[in-house]
């Protein structure tokens, strides 16, 4: 019996201790930098690309930050996501990223698997406007 009772203390002493020092509150964060597109551009896109796998909170352009959450599911209680717009000196748009758990103790690498999903869906819609501006930049071929 003794033996069992300190096989659940080493187990169980982990998560006493996440508990304790507030892990549950442990954030995420992950940044890009983007050259030759504009604010309004990055903006559209990033508003965009969380909408399309997320629920958006809220957003303000002029700030440049926006919230959005994801739901739960049978082993997270979701994430609170703020992500946040701006220009650097460099002439690039920066966008970053910060993922934070809502309730629970572990997120089983859950923060870093939603940054991927939002930065790849970003990286698709700004290709895509890239992609379609300069099909519009293009004239057509007049025949001789």
């Amino acid at each position: 019996m003794k033996r069992f009772v300190t096989i659940m203390l080493v187990l169980l002493l982990p998560l006493t201790l996440a508990a304790a020092t507030g892990d549950d509150k442990q954030k995420s964060v992950k940044e890009r930098l983007y050259k030759n597109r504009t604010y309004d551009q990055v903006w559209v896109a990033a508003v965009q690309a969380a909408a399309e796998h997320f629920t958006v909170a809220h957003s303000d352009k002029e700030s440049g930050v926006f919230e959005f959450h994801t739901g739960i599911s049978m082993t997270s209680n979701g994430f609170r996501c703020g992500v946040t717009v701006s220009k650097t000196d460099e002439d690039q748009i920066r966008v970053k990223l910060n993922t934070q758990k809502k309730a629970q103790l572990f997120a089983w690498g859950a923060g870093g698997r939603i940054g991927n999903k939002f930065f790849k869906e970003l990286d698709k819609k700004l290709t895509v406007t890239s992609t379609s501006e300069s099909a519009k930049d293009q004239k057509p071929e007049q025949k001789k």
